[in-house]
């Protein structure tokens, strides 16, 4: 975790900004100087708010360099947030998900956090474990994340290279981070967030690659229920598949679209609701696989890998359409397992996500749905940040 990091880091419980007690820390080498100062609206290492303001100017350059790779932030409300392995686990029941931890830095003691919203430890882990399944290059979902998703998140948030250069960027969902790094080449500072383990794959993925932007992208553990992050800190906002897989996809909305600033641009793209009768055989599956140990269920989807091949071959020969992208077995596995693992999935109408938008103050929505997608996703984009005033959060502290 680079410090310029805690620029947008809240206490998701409390909303104030945590203390960083540093216990190991390493340093990387950046390919340039970074310019003073790179953050326009708080200055988390000097605790100011208007960092233009600070004399002499403060040495931007080293909230880059310097990389703390374990440490905890301390909150005022008495919880506190490790991080592990160079990410901050700002989510509120940490004390339960790394006791080794705490344990071992005498922090055994501390508040334990009260009910998490969206607490939802399967549907973490199932994403964990799938995106450990996950392999690079892999066509999951037919597609070339270093190719062909990059240019349709140009299309998708309706912007340019040069325009993403110097930006701010929340993906929020991350998963296994390929579109992250594959969009960190054009030189936004992203903040990549994931409720479950699968950012420290992505972080690690990022690193070995070696870009030469990878100090311009940080890595959180976060509950969209419960943004531990700065309202309208980002220019654009960038969510995909994640939302409909929380307990609800209209909290997490009214969540996640506080991050955009005025002028900002948000994107979310949703499972699409399908024909009635595909809805009731994909409930009555779930009913049964969503309880099965996950071991067992994706060892039953890489079982069924000949017949979901059949089947799609099948359905794609029944609609007049070429036959479907070939995949292995393990990606045919990965992406059953994607369907029937996790404890919530909602699908939605266009209509409703639009009355969505607009009950939060947003207006010239544009439906950018790609047409490789349209039959089981839709996507919205909304040019200019929300309308509605947002409650500031109280000033840091300690």
């Amino acid at each position: 975790m680079k410090k310029r990091l805690l620029d947008w880091i809240l206490c998701p419980q409390c909303g104030e900004r945590p203390r960083l007690d540093v216990f190991q820390e390493g340093k990387v080498e950046l390919p340039s100087p970074v310019e003073s100062p790179a953050c326009s609206f708080y200055c988390g290492r000097h605790g100011v708010a208007r960092p233009g303001d600070i004399a002499p100017p403060p040495d931007c350059h080293s909230c880059y360099r310097e990389e703390i790779l374990e440490g905890a932030l301390s909150c005022a409300c008495g919880l506190v947030y490790p991080i592990i392995d160079g990410i901050p686990r700002m989510i509120r029941n940490a004390r339960e998900e790394y006791p080794d931890f705490f344990a071992r830095h005498g922090l055994a003691g501390v508040t334990k956090s009260a009910a998490v919203p969206g607490g939802d430890r399967r549907s973490s882990r199932s994403f964990g474990l799938q995106w450990t399944l996950y392999r690079e290059g892999d066509a999951t979902w037919f597609k070339d994340d270093a190719g062909l998703r990059k240019r349709e998140f140009l299309y998708n948030l309706d912007t340019t290279p040069r325009e993403l250069r110097g930006s701010t960027l929340l993906d929020g969902g991350c998963g296994n981070g390929e579109l992250t790094r594959a969009v960190a080449e054009y030189g936004p500072e992203i903040v990549a967030m994931d409720f479950s383990r699968s950012v420290e794959n992505a972080r690690r993925r990022l690193f070995e690659k070696g870009f030469p932007v990878s100090h311009k992208v940080h890595y959180l553990q976060g509950n969209l229920l419960e943004l531990p992050l700065l309202p309208r800190g980002f220019d654009l906002v960038h969510t995909s598949g994640v939302l409909h897989h929380t307990p609800s996809t209209y909290r997490a909305f009214r969540s996640i679209s506080t991050a955009v600033k005025p002028g900002g641009k948000l994107y979310v793209q949703l499972y699409r609701r399908r024909p009635r009768w595909i809805h009731l055989i994909n409930v009555s599956l779930r009913a049964v696989t969503t309880r099965l140990p996950m071991g067992l269920l994706y060892g039953l989807c890489y079982a069924a890998t000949p017949v979901h091949a059949g089947l799609s071959r099948l359905m794609h020969l029944l609609r007049g359409e070429p036959a479907p992208p070939k995949a292995t077995a393990r990606e045919r596995a990965v992406q059953m397992f994607d369907n029937y693992s996790p404890r919530y999935q909602y699908r939605h109408t266009v209509p409703e996500i639009l009355e969505l938008f607009r009950g939060e103050g947003y207006t010239e929505l544009r439906d950018v749905t790609l047409d490789n997608e349209a039959r089981h996703m839709l996507a919205q984009i909304r040019p200019i940040g929300p309308i509605r005033p947002i409650r500031a959060r109280p000033p840091a502290w300690g």
